[in-house]
């Protein structure tokens, strides 16, 4: 009975033992990874891949690693060992980095550049992610991973340990490729040539045979594409851009022009980025030109997006970045003073500075226009058009009977140069200023007073019939002859009374 005891004992034992070790150095599909993308991204469009460099195992606060044999080769070559390197010589030459080092960044950005060249499969992929700051892979093996984003500005691949079931957690350093764009101006005029500036960042392009990088700009109706700062329009499609890395030399690329009107640039870079990747990460700049023309309103802008990706079958969009480029109405509302309704035939010219608009040898230096009818535009050539803006008797909008478009933000001087006929004209300029507050929308201010409708409230008044100066004339005459002819009378009166009042005394 004894030695039975003891035999079950014995046997307890060595099942407890046995299903300890299965526990400790169990490395089944039972693992999770948590990658998180670095502040203000998001994985959208993203693909995240894991290469389990060495299998792992633990026993306690003990951890044993063995090289998978699938990435041998390039983990080998990445360190700068032989081929020939046993599992525990390239262990040891990982493990007497410094974590967090420049040297051992510098062997996971060669692992993954030698692994993507070569072609070689990731253990695991994320697919294509959507609009997400985190991915979870889970049912991993214990392993020792490679983590890497794909299509980033420079090729930053992370190192993780997954030695546990509860997981581990990688925090991403690369950032997706992106551009951004600005304007030489935060207003426009109607005829006004602006310059655009897109700013990118040259891509790690490793293992991409076929990298995409493509630009795409559309204009709006009010803008078009010219050539250069003088606005001299594009003739066919073709459509030349400035194109600079840092602050390099300039060099001429071909974009392309399609759409309504040629206002859709496509400007494919593929080969370009392909071909100076020696400049990787470095900032490069494309400059091109746009000219406000007639159709531009508040809302007048174009907007930029970025393709870019390693297979031309299923590229990356990114978000298109607006550049707002408005123009802005001048809205005029002429009155009567007395009954406040609207007159029309008042004649009006704008001047952009006071010294034009008091002097009268500067008449013409008033700004240009073309239109009718109380509706008038800014005239694209400034070298022709008109200067006289005329009022309607009835309104043209909401609350006015004389509109102007197309004027930037800024200060201007109205001048009323012809009254309506029976009424008096306003006897000193108008100061108005048009100021932006956001994307599409502005103020407008009158001699420095805001007019919260935006409209320029103008009033005539009629006058009466002056005193005269000149000769007498035959006036003096007439009048003379008058009061002699009104003496007499009064005379002869006074005689006959007299007469009667003499005789009945007698």
């Amino acid at each position: 009975m004894k030695k039975l005891k003891k035999m079950l004992a014995f046997l307890l034992a060595a099942a407890m033992v046995l299903t300890m070790g299965i526990t400790t150095f169990a490395a089944g599909e039972n693992a999770e990874l948590t990658v998180k993308v670095n502040a203000d991204n998001t994985l959208e469009n993203q693909t995240i891949s894991v290469y389990k460099l060495f299998d792992v195992s633990v026993n306690g606060d003990a951890y044993g690693y063995t090289v998978n044999d699938t990435y041998k080769a390039a983990i080998a070559a990445a360190l700068g060992e032989e081929s020939t390197a046993t599992s525990d010589e390239l262990y040891n030459a990982l493990a007497a980095m410094t974590e967090n080092s420049a040297e051992l960044q510098k062997f996971a950005d060669e692992f993954t550049a030698a692994a993507l060249t070569a072609g070689t499969g990731a253990t695991k992929t994320s697919g294509k992610l959507g609009d997400v700051t985190e991915h979870k892979f889970t049912g991993l093996d214990y392993g020792y991973y490679l983590v890497y984003q794909s299509g980033t500005k420079e090729l930053q691949s992370s190192l993780v340990t997954v030695a546990q079931a509860t997981g581990a957690e990688v925090d991403l350093k690369g950032e997706a490729p992106s551009i951004t764009k600005e304007a030489d101006a935060e207003s426009v005029q109607i005829g006004q040539v602006v310059t655009y500036t897109i700013t990118g960042t040259i891509p790690d392009t490793t293992g991409y045979g076929n990298y995409q990088y493509i630009i795409h700009d559309q204009l709006t109706d009010g803008l078009d594409f010219v050539t250069d700062e003088d606005g001299t329009a594009v003739s066919g499609t073709d459509y030349s851009v400035s194109v600079k890395i840092g602050a390099g030399a300039e060099e001429s690329k071909n974009a392309v022009l399609s759409g309504s009107r040629n206002r859709t640039m496509t400007l494919d870079l593929s080969e370009w980025i392909r071909t100076n990747q020696a400049s990787k990460g470095q900032t490069f700049t494309v400059t091109y030109y746009a000219k406000v023309n007639s159709g531009a309103v508040v809302d007048t802008h174009n907007s930029a997006s970025l393709e870019y990706g390693n297979d031309p079958d299923s590229t990356v969009n990114t978000t298109p970045v607006k550049e707002d480029t408005p123009t802005y109405p001048l809205d005029i509302n002429k009155t009567e003073t007395k009954t406040d309704a609207m007159l029309g035939g008042a004649t009006f010219r704008l001047y952009t500075n006071a010294t034009d608009a008091a002097s009268p040898d500067n008449k013409d230096k008033a700004i240009k226009v073309t239109g009718s009818d109380g509706n008038y535009t800014v005239a694209e050539n400034q070298e022709s058009g008109v200067m006289d803006m005329v009022t309607k008797a009835e309104a043209v909008g909401a609350g006015y009977n004389l509109r102007l478009n197309g004027l930037a933000a800024g200060t201007y001087w109205l001048v009323e140069t012809d009254a309506p006929d029976g009424y008096n004209k306003i006897t000193k300029s108008v100061k108005i200023t048009i100021d932006k507050t956001g994307a599409t929308t502005w103020t407008v201010s009158k001699d420095d007073t805001d007019e919260a409708d935006k409209i320029i409230d103008i009033e005539n008044s009629t006058g009466t019939i002056l005193p005269e100066t000149g000769g007498v004339g035959t006036i003096i005459f007439t009048v003379i002859g008058a009061v002699l002819i009104i003496a007499v009378a009064v005379s002869f009166a006074v005689s006959r009374k007299n007469g009667r009042t003499s005789r009945g005394r007698k």
